[in-house]
């Protein structure tokens, strides 16, 4: 299933800066799935689920836009009706175990792909579909992650 946007004026009273630069680039709209489904309110408390705030360079004074493309692909996939099938890891999954395990999708998940994402020395053709993989799979591998850092480091 394919989702079908449409934009909708948002009331700027309501609206942050940070919602507006996660969206569309100081651009006062929202995105909404043809359900009512509205991306932006997901994707606000997906920010607050992963502590958006904590992936700010301190140095620079701002977050890395990849942070901010991982965000949108979590509140697109909990936006997600639950009768569609998505494709993760190259087999079909039903919607609403995806839904469950993007549920479970933390800080330390998101900083995962980030790293692993950056540590890629070939050419991703399609980048958010490995993206939604890459995050499916950081919720299974995390455990055993850290744990090989520690083996390997001592």
């Amino acid at each position: 299933m394919v989702l079908n946007f449409r934009r909708t004026d948002v009331n700027p009273s309501t609206y942050t800066a940070d919602m507006s630069d996660a969206i569309t680039g100081n651009n006062l709209t929202a995105w909404k799935t043809t359900d009512g489904l509205s991306i932006l309110k997901m994707l606000e408390q997906v920010m607050l689920q992963v502590e958006y705030n904590c992936f700010a360079d301190r140095r620079l004074n701002r977050i890395n836009p990849l942070f901010k493309e991982l965000c949108l692909i979590i509140a697109e996939v909990l936006v997600l009706d639950n009768d569609t099938v998505m494709k993760i890891n190259g087999s079909n999954t039903p919607a609403h175990l995806v839904k469950e395990v993007y549920s479970q999708i933390r800080n330390e998940h998101v900083c995962l792909v980030f790293d692993n994402y950056r540590n890629v020395n070939e050419r991703i053709f399609n980048k958010r579909a490995y993206l939604r993989t890459a995050l499916y799979n950081a919720v299974f591998e995390i455990e055993s992650h850290y744990a090989n850092d520690i083996r390997l480091t001592y």
